[in-house]
């Protein structure tokens, strides 16, 4: 702005436009000093009136052009407390009378002045500074998941990581929004433009925490913001059937420590139960790792299923990759330890259901813990259970998935790279460990023979790597 025109509005406001805290004077024009504290929400009202009308009626003989360019610049970022400075000294000093400028500054004895301007200040100028922010912002969604499985929705950052759409373009889940700054658009090229700091705040009432991110949106450009949602998991587990919700998302522009809305949107979802191993977006990467979710060796009955394991082994002693004194090798002793572990789970009188497929969208998924409670389970609910078990005992397992079928692998010694192979299937039943350990390494010979697993048809489910991935078991209680 301008020196002429802040010397125009200090004229406008010393000549009287101004005079709306007359009522703020003592009784019959006393001296005041007994008068009522200034009410701030009348004050900030009067001052946008004045901004608002009296400056432009006042402007009214300048071009059109040029009011509109003197008005814009009341919006420029350097010069409002400049102009506030202006408002703010007239409004207490030569536009009043004696006795009236008494009964202000006896008003303003009575709280404290800087707090007094900051207050003023707030609700005055973050109003223009609100206006700025919408002409020059503005958002649209970007993407939308129309279906949230609560098996995957705490790790979606980690699932949909660098992930893109059919153009090659970033594809973020749940929700995401682009945020455009046009400031640079603008005709009037007297107001500063300058880049923007945004917050984007999403959640699902009731459902998650308010997550929020922060970023930066240069002059006629465009970013992308998505922020992470965190489920309530204590909820999710109740939930037994999908329920329709809606993501509520809304953008701010962080100005002068205000956060200025400028965009609110809510979109709808759906929720899938935490048992569901449903449908994702295709691209996704090492998608069959996620069944590693399932695998949970912190389940509460991992104690009791310890303390019976001591009873089968040597020394009432579970070691793990350590040679017993009864065995010649590290890997003998592993797999003594395996056989234990098939006895213990087999004692539990598991009934085996036959499959639907292992893979496939939408199918059910017990957790280990429900598949004791309940004493059946599919494929890959037995799998899951026994290297949930493993785990836990600081073994190194594996999930081998296979077309429609599923059962369980472990290094044979740490680290190593010979597997050994179980058919967790048959602790539903009398089979010996012995003949599932030799089902389990013809499953596993018959898919390497097949090519199924260069092939991408059939895959080894590395329990360690899916966890240094950071994919993490669920916490089902």
């Amino acid at each position: 702005m301008k020196s002429n025109q802040i010397l125009g509005i200090a004229s406008l406001l010393t000549l009287g436009v101004l005079p709306f805290l007359a009522a703020c004077s003592g009784e019959n024009g006393a001296d005041g000093r007994d008068a009522d504290p200034v009410n701030l929400d009348s004050l900030a009202t009067v001052i946008r009136d004045e901004i608002s009308d009296n400056l432009r009626d006042s402007l009214s003989s300048i071009r059109e052009d040029a009011t509109e360019t003197l008005w814009d610049s009341l919006y420029a970022e350097p010069y409002v407390d400049t102009i506030y400075k202006i408002l703010f000294d007239n409004a207490y000093s030569t536009a009043w009378m004696d006795s009236t400028r008494q009964s202000l500054l006896d008003s303003l004895n009575q709280a404290n002045y800087d707090s007094l301007y900051q207050e003023l200040y707030d609700q005055v100028y973050a109003d223009i500074y609100a206006q700025t922010v919408t002409r020059q912002l503005d958002a649209f969604k970007w993407t939308t998941k129309e279906d949230i499985y609560l098996a995957f929705a705490n790790q979606y950052p980690l699932m949909y990581k660098d992930f893109l759409g059919d153009k090659g373009e970033p594809h973020p889940v749940p929700i995401s929004i682009k945020v455009r700054n046009q400031c640079a658009a603008r005709s009037d090229k007297s107001v500063p433009c300058n880049w923007k700091k945004i917050m984007v705040k999403a959640w699902i009432t009731d459902w998650t925490d308010t997550g929020s991110v922060t970023g930066f949106v240069n002059p006629d450009t465009a970013n992308i913001f998505a922020p992470a949602l965190t489920f309530d998991m204590s909820k999710a587990v109740t939930l037994t059937a999908p329920q329709q919700a809606n993501i509520q998302i809304q953008a701010y522009a962080l100005e002068n420590d205000h956060e200025i809305l400028f965009y609110s949107a809510s979109e709808p979802t759906t929720l899938h139960p935490v048992q569901i191993n449903g449908w994702e977006l295709k691209g996704v990467q090492n998608k069959n790792w996620w069944y590693g979710v399932w695998v949970t060796p912190n389940m509460d009955s991992i104690p009791n299923i310890l303390n019976d394991l001591k009873k089968k082994l040597p020394e009432g002693s579970v070691k793990i990759y350590q040679k017993y004194s009864d065995d010649e090798t590290i890997a003998e002793s592993s797999k003594r330890v395996v056989k234990a572990v098939y006895e213990v789970l087999q004692a539990r009188k598991i009934t085996y259901l036959q499959n639907n497929g292992a893979g496939s969208l939408g199918q059910k998924i017990n957790y280990p813990i429900e598949v004791l409670r309940s004493r059946d389970g599919l494929c890959l609910e037995t799998a899951a259970l026994f290297a949930s078990v493993l785990e836990a005992l600081g073994m190194q397992p594996l999930i081998v998935n296979i077309p429609n079928h599923a059962f369980v692998g472990w290094r044979t010694e740490e680290n190593s790279n010979v597997l050994d192979f179980v058919e967790t299937t048959m602790i539903g039943g009398s089979s010996t460990f012995a003949q599932a350990n030799k089902s389990g390494i013809e499953k596993f010979n018959e898919q390497v023979e097949a090519g199924n697993f260069e092939s991408g048809d059939a895959e080894l489910i590395d329990i360690e790597a899916v966890r240094k991935y950071g994919i993490k078991p669920n916490d089902i209680p």
